[in-house]
């Protein structure tokens, strides 16, 4: 069977990263297409790392410098 495609919008907050924790234990192939979050960016980037997702998105960006 083809990996699953999945979008995790708002991934560093409880319920994304409640998601990709579920995501993880499931015996199934997925394919983490983008990950996007508020303002937390090490938890975003620690995301992409594990999940190397196509995109990833930050809504602000003062987290950036």
């Amino acid at each position: 069977m083809p990996a699953r495609s999945v979008v995790i919008l708002g991934a560093t907050g409880s319920v994304g990263v409640s998601t990709l924790d579920l995501l993880s234990r499931l015996d199934v192939d997925i394919d983490i297409v983008a990950l996007t979050a508020g303002r937390n960016v090490a938890c975003l980037a620690e995301q992409a790392l594990r999940w190397r997702p196509r995109l990833a998105v930050i809504e602000d960006e003062g987290g950036l410098e």
